[in-house]
């Protein structure tokens, strides 16, 4: 059976504005050109060149539609960040939820329109504990200060970013199914192992 989530998406008010990640445990896959980052309570890619190219897959979105705006988002100023709505508002709370961003098979990973198949264990361990945790899911773009000037990390937590830094996106969904379904077009593959 397979069992969706709201996966809420926050996108940097500003080009180059980014939250620290944290603390981490660094998994390469240098066959591959990933890097995973393995927090408490959240997972990061990597966002080298060559995965932006993976990711994009022809789409002009940088990051292949996982960050793309909906028609009719609101837009807040970060002047107005205080006075941001919880998204979606309540009238909008019926509402059906676009098709998922992400999908997580037992081996596969789906982002976007990039599917990772053979992910390492540790990775897909990761993701299964913070699909299984009460806790809100959200994705958004962090940096670290060990990794070379304008290195970004898509990053899945459980914690909300900063109010101050990222405006929210209409939410979308992350399934956990026994094999990852494809569900995007132009999807692009890569072997993580």
């Amino acid at each position: 059976m397979t069992e969706a989530r709201q996966l809420r998406r926050h996108r940097a008010y500003f080009h180059g504005w980014a939250q620290a990640f944290g603390q981490h445990d660094l998994l390469r896959d240098p066959t591959q050109g990933l890097r995973w980052l393995l927090g408490q309570g959240q997972l990061g890619l990597m966002l080298d060149p060559s995965v932006r190219t993976r990711l994009r897959g022809g789409d002009t979105d940088s990051l292949g539609g996982l960050f793309a705006d909906a028609p009719g988002t609101p837009v807040h100023e970060p002047a107005t960040a205080q006075a941001l709505p919880v998204w979606p508002p309540a009238r909008h709370a019926e509402r059906i939820l676009p098709a998922a961003l992400i999908d997580v098979g037992s081996e596969t990973l789906r982002l976007g329109r990039l599917i990772l198949r053979h992910c390492p264990a540790a990775v897909m361990t990761h993701t299964r504990a913070l699909l299984d945790a009460e806790s809100a899911l959200h994705l958004f773009e962090t940096y670290h200060l060990l990794y070379p000037k304008g290195t970004r990390v898509l990053t899945l937590s459980q914690r909300a970013p900063l109010g101050l830094i990222y405006r929210e996106l209409t939410p979308a969904l992350i399934r956990s199914a026994p094999q990852a379904t494809i569900t995007a077009p132009q999807l692009r593959e890569a072997a993580c192992a």
